[in-house]
């Protein structure tokens, strides 16, 4: 049972990995293979410590910060091409859907701006599904801090979009306890490593899968 009236949704925020895209289990893999290159040994237990962080600040705890940022994203790029992220079967035709129904998307992420335009555009979502696409690199602030929409925000502002007209869709607490921070709606998708229930218990709507916000925010597919 849903606990908002969502009729009043004007703009869909979305994070990115795991959310709109198959993340965590290529990645892992990805950044283990990185990892023995420093000589480190990469553990699930690392991986989950610190999943979600921004991106630059993550791949210094997982490479033990054996070498500088600048060195260790390079050595991370260089093996993407082995461990391509892959779209969810529900993202462009969700994108779709709220498009045509006059609702605005944007992304609000961890990983660097380039890093998410360069993996929408393999993937062949459109370019114009998203109003923006805002990293970690384009803000001082993080999840679960709040303050991370905040260049969000000023943007769906100027079209005249306010906070309380605002859902941020996404796959992790961290989530979750930033849109609550924000002052904006939050939908949980069980496609990460949390589940409905986890959801639920904080207090927080949830679905299965992507291809359910589209009625949840009341718009039919």
């Amino acid at each position: 049972m849903y606990i908002y009236d969502m009729s009043e949704i004007r703009a869909v925020l979305f994070d990115l990995d795991d959310t709109l895209l198959k993340t965590a289990e290529i990645k892992w893999q990805h950044h283990k293979v990185v990892a023995a290159q420093y000589g480190v040994t990469l553990t699930d237990e690392t991986l989950a410590r610190y999943w979600g962080m921004p991106f630059d600040q993550m791949i210094g705890h997982l490479y033990n910060h054996t070498d500088t940022v600048d060195n260790m994203r390079a050595a991370n790029r260089a093996l993407e091409p082995q461990f391509p992220k892959e779209i969810h079967d529900d993202t462009v035709g969700v994108l779709g859907t709220l498009a045509l129904h006059g609702i605005v998307a944007g992304v609000v992420t961890s990983i660097n701006s380039e890093f998410a335009v360069a993996d929408l555009a393999r993937l062949q979502v459109p370019e114009d599904a998203f109003l923006f696409v805002q990293g970690a690199d384009e803000t001082l602030h993080h999840k679960p801090d709040g303050r991370v929409f905040d260049p969000a925000l000023a943007r769906l502002a100027e079209l005249g979009i306010q906070s309380t007209e605002v859902l941020y869709v996404g796959d992790a607490i961290m989530d979750h306890d930033a849109a609550v921070s924000a002052g904006i709606r939050f939908l949980g998708v069980a496609t990460g490593f949390i589940s409905i229930e986890q959801f639920q218990a904080r207090g927080a709507d949830a679905v299965a899968r992507l291809g359910e916000l589209p009625a949840y925010v009341g718009v039919k597919t």
